[in-house]
């Protein structure tokens, strides 16, 4: 009897899931590290991250696509990692 790839299986591994959902849980994560996520329409800034006392801010773009949103928040949050991780060493000052 021939067998039909398991949807279930593969619909749970993140290539498998839409641009909307990586997003979502993409904002899940950066919440859980401690971001407010903010979506705001930006004239000539750029995307990023902020911090404010203990508020740590990430801000995207309202105006781009589901899928730019997804690499600009991948992109933040891989620039607040590397900061913390120089900061932590002593290369970057507080």
């Amino acid at each position: 009897m021939p067998t039909t790839p398991q949807e279930s299986s593969r619909d749970s591994l993140p290539h498998f899931q839409n641009v909307a959902q990586r997003l979502a849980q993409a904002i899940g994560t950066a919440k859980e590290m401690g971001f407010d996520v903010r979506k705001v329409v930006f004239d000539d800034q750029t995307p990023g991250w902020c911090q404010i006392g203990e508020k740590k801010i990430l801000f995207l773009d309202l105006t781009a696509s589901t899928a730019e949103q997804l690499n600009q928040l991948d992109d933040i949050i891989a620039s607040y990692c590397n900061q913390k991780s120089q900061r932590e060493s002593g290369k970057l000052a507080a």
